[in-house]
């Protein structure tokens, strides 16, 4: 038996699964407990020792009932209102000492990479999924998760502050009329929005899928039955005006006609005017909602069901830098091709290093963004690539994948890793390694397309006791390469210990 755990902003939740031997997933048991986490690190900063005590409380409750199905392996994971908190490792601490459950804090690439994981599992077979542009969208207590997906594969995701339980705290609303609240939550959420439609281009949208409890609860009250599969298809114009029929209720209203518990009726209007904001933007003629959660894409991660394979996955990690390069207005042939060539390389290095395939991506990911610090400024632009990197979600990679990339791609050009770089200093030394033996394979690469006219097609590596041979094969004079390539060889040799040679095939060193 396996459990996931799932601290948010608005509540902490529990599901037991069981994984068949085919690996498919079954839900045995769900439990949850509103605790507005979001309400403390939203308004102060900080999370509080009582809530930390109701926490602890909640989590006592689920580890009863995770004995009592035996459990033997548990993911537990906290998003944003953990994520922001100052004092994020004393209550992690504390949770972990008083019931033994350590929570991973996930960033936005990852809540977006398992949120798409459980809509593609269960979508699989929706028209939805395969339009040619369609939003995938959640509205949680904390933020706003944003993946837009073409022909059923992620294109861009981002995750933006606008969040229900955040909303209400940041704005401080809770002594204002409904009305004037209202109008602030409104023209906040606009604000956000305008901001979406910078990264995301809204208006090619033709489809709406939408996750999360409150929309959920609003499709429930508009639509009787879903799917055998956990869905509702609501027409646009009944989603519209449910919105607008609730707008005028204030959070006593909501409680005494939808019998709501407090913490939802908190956060059930400020969720539903951003999905109406967003629905707004796109042409989308229903609302597709799933019942799917942040769980169910942990949980079919922990199955490894096959729903994805590696190379699907790397196509979507390597999507999502691409859009990345193209928000920064990068050269597009030139990276691919300089990744290209560094996977070739990487390749041919097999047996001298111990490097996986998920370095190798990771190398894929620097080499089509390394320029990106163009868009900052022509002087030290591998400086402002490093930066760009590092202050992006990258969809699929951790925080700490997403530093090793940016490090990567600082070294394209220029200065060797150095103690006095803090970005380098600040990984730990397996990953130093890594950004040593991966930027020297760059720094390679990179030269060999230093025209930026993509000459080089192939390459050999001949392998001697004292030196290597780069062997190029391409079109037209390759001396700039070979040149460049040979300048560039320098953290290459320093990390390998040996030296590189580079010359055009058929000519003799």
């Amino acid at each position: 038996m396996v459990a996931v755990l799932d601290m948010g902003a608005s509540a902490t939740r529990l599901v037991v699964i069981e994984i068949a031997a085919d690996r498919t997933v079954r839900t045995l048991e769900e439990a949850s407990r509103g605790i507005l986490l979001g309400r403390d690190t939203f308004s102060s900063g900080v999370i509080r020792s009582s809530t930390i005590d109701a926490v602890i409380s909640a989590l006592d409750g689920f580890r009863h009932v995770m004995d009592e199905y035996a459990v033997t392996r548990v993911r537990a994971v906290a998003t944003s209102a953990v994520r922001e908190a100052r004092n994020v490792d004393v209550f992690l601490d504390r949770v972990h000492r008083r019931t033994g459950i350590e929570f991973e804090i996930i960033n936005e690439a990852e809540e977006a990479r398992l949120l798409y994981l459980a809509v593609k599992h269960t979508l699989s077979r929706h028209a939805a999924l395969h339009r040619a542009w369609t939003l995938l969208t959640e509205v949680g207590g904390g933020s706003t998760s944003v993946t837009l997906l073409k022909q059923g594969q992620p294109h861009r995701s981002a995750v933006y502050a606008l969040g229900a339980v955040r909303l209400r705290q940041a704005l401080h609303l809770q002594r204002l009329t409904h009305e004037v609240q209202l109008a602030i939550l409104k023209r906040s959420i606009t604000n956000v929005i305008q901001e979406i439609r910078l990264d995301i281009p809204m208006r090619r949208v033709s489809q709406l899928i939408a996750i999360g409890g409150d929309v959920r609860f609003a499709a429930a009250q508009i639509m009787d039955d879903a799917s055998a599969d956990g869905l509702r298809e609501v027409p646009r114009d009944k989603f519209l005006e449910f919105c607008a029929e609730i707008e005028h209720l204030d959070e006593d209203r909501l409680i005494e006609r939808f019998r709501l518990p407090a913490t939802q009726a908190e956060t059930l209007l400020p969720s539903l005017l951003v999905y109406r904001t967003l629905l707004a933007e796109t042409g989308a003629r229903s609302l597709v909602v799933s019942d799917v959660t942040l769980r169910t894409g942990a949980s079919l991660d922990l199955a490894e069901t096959g729903t994805r394979s590696i190379e699907e996955f790397e196509g979507q990690v390597l999507a999502s830098a691409e859009a990345l390069g193209e928000k920064h207005r990068f050269d597009r042939a030139h990276g691919r091709h300089v990744a290209m060539l560094a996977g070739r390389v990487f390749d041919l290095l097999d047996g001298e290093h111990s490097l996986t395939r998920r370095h190798r991506l990771l190398l894929l990911v620097a080499a089509l963004l390394h320029d990106i610090g163009l868009y900052v400024s022509l002087r030290a632009h591998h400086k402002h690539s490093q930066y760009l990197l590092s202050a992006s979600q990258i969809f699929g990679l951790t925080d700490e994948e997403t530093a090793i990339v940016s490090n990567i791609a600082r070294y394209h050009r220029r200065g060797l890793p150095a103690r006095s770089h803090l970005p380098y200093v600040a990984l730990d030394r397996g990953d130093r390694l890594v950004v040593n033996q991966l930027a020297g394979i760059l720094r390679v690469a990179n030269a060999l397309d230093a025209e930026h006219l993509q000459k080089v097609r192939d390459l050999r590596l001949v392998r001697r006791e004292r030196a290597w041979t780069l062997e190029l094969d391409g079109e037209g004079d390759l001396t700039m390469e070979q040149l460049a390539a040979t300048a560039r060889a320098d953290l290459f040799a320093e990390t390998f210990g040996r030296q590189l040679l580079i010359r055009p095939t058929g000519v003799q060193s």
